[in-house]
């Protein structure tokens, strides 16, 4: 071998030796995150690709595939190191020994105390008053109204204080010469679509889904406050845009962005998509304020969701370690000033969240009335019955009576057979 292969050999066996002993860099680590599409999803996606310690991907899935996805995965063993899961999947979760206790590392980590109590509790304390937490909050969220300021100048309104005034003004605007339509929402029975969108009518009405500590939904749910709050909803429904029985979050925005409707209702998380009047026609003309109640009750549905760890986590501590990042001071500040809302106290009091967007402010009013429904392991299945009945009922496809009885009675059965004597 002559002296010039004798020394490429050399360095190629060197070269070898120094691969062999030389550890796996940080990029090299691989982690993945869940959730929805929506716009916190993507920024999301943008706040982790400034991750140092590992490339993350974030997989953004249609809500309606949502929760199958994660649920699929979990049974194969496998999936995203960490998923964001619904408040209401969490008893799934746990209860399947899908999701890893994180209440030690919590308290070891990160400033608890700092977290408002409610997202604390609804996204990850399993069972509820339990004390162990199984995710740490993402996402805060409740809804909001959104309204056409020039048409509400124009008639000498603003903003309803109650339901009924609501509905008073929806219907002067549909029967006006204004604009097109008075409110819309996503009556959809697609998710928990058109759930979330009259729970918190029902609630304000005086009515209740189901007794937590009996498990009674029959005489509860199907009482006069029930049918009240379906037939209100109806009315509300007839002052929307046609087809708005199956309007989703795409349908909402848009009836709001295009003209021809002069309130809509929808999450905060999508307060982005009515500012730009690069996607927002009537950007311009676009006022915040917090969803009504009666003169009696004051509700909102919660909203918002929590990261969590997976037992199948093949990088548990890097997955933790991504986590106690995406909830330190700067990256949660950064959430807060680009559209995303904090879970923990001291960031939603912050400049640069109060600043971050014209809704924000009514945000932290608004959070403070939520309220949620069933955090239990037979959440999607009650929740599949709730969203067909309650879009039928709701869209003059069923009687409101004949609807909650049929929904009182099918999860009375679900409840009874796995929690009575």
């Amino acid at each position: 071998m002559n002296l010039k292969r004798k020394l490429s050999f050399l360095c190629l066996v060197v070269a070898m030796v120094v691969l062999a002993v030389v550890p796996t860099t940080a990029q090299d680590t691989e982690l993945s995150i869940v959730w929805f599409a929506w716009p916190p999803c993507d920024l999301l996606d943008t706040i982790t690709d400034d991750y140092e310690a590992a490339t993350v991907t974030v997989s953004c899935v249609p809500i309606g595939q949502w929760f199958d996805q994660i649920f699929l995965d979990f049974s194969a063993g496998g999936g995203a190191d960490l998923p964001i899961l619904d408040s209401q999947f969490m008893g799934a979760g746990v209860s399947g020994g899908h999701l890893v206790d994180l209440t030690d590392w919590m308290n070891e980590n990160l400033p608890v105390d700092d977290y408002v109590p409610a997202a604390l509790s609804a996204y990850g304390e399993v069972p509820a008053g339990s004390g162990e937490f199984y995710s740490v909050p993402m996402m805060t969220d409740t809804r909001m109204l959104v309204y056409r300021t020039d048409v509400f100048e124009e008639a000498g309104v603003e903003p309803a204080a109650t339901w009924a005034e609501l509905l008073e003004q929806a219907q002067m605007f549909k029967d006006s010469d204004m604009i097109e339509n008075g409110f819309a929402t996503h009556w959809s029975p697609d998710g928990d679509l058109v759930a979330t969108t009259w729970n918190h009518i029902l609630w304000s009405f005086g009515g209740e889904l189901w007794d937590s500590e009996t498990y009674q939904v029959d005489g509860i749910l199907n009482s006069e406050a029930g049918v009240a709050a379906i037939e209100f909803a109806s009315d509300l429904w007839a002052t929307a845009p046609d087809g708005a029985g199956s309007f989703g979050f795409d349908e909402v925005v848009g009836a709001m962005c295009n003209g021809t409707t002069a309130m809509v209702e929808i999450w905060y998380g999508f307060g982005g998509a009515f500012t730009s009047p690069e996607s927002c026609a009537e950007a311009d003309n676009i006022g915040f304020a917090v969803v009504p109640g009666t003169e009696d009750a004051h509700f909102i549905s919660l909203g918002g969701m929590g990261i969590s760890l997976s037992a199948y986590s093949e990088n548990p501590d890097e997955a933790l370690a991504l986590i106690a990042w995406l909830q330190s001071d700067e990256v949660q500040l950064r959430w807060a000033a680009e559209g995303g809302f904090p879970g923990r106290t001291s960031i939603l009091e912050s400049d640069e969240f109060l600043n971050s967007a014209p809704y924000a402010p009514s945000f932290a009013e608004a959070f403070q009335l939520v309220k949620d429904f069933w955090n239990l392991p037979e959440y999607q299945e009650m929740l599949g019955i709730q969203q067909e009945y309650i879009n039928l009922a709701i869209t003059d496809q069923m009687d409101a009576q004949e609807a909650l009885d049929e929904i009182a009675l099918e999860h009375q059965d679900i409840l009874d057979d796995t929690y009575g004597e």
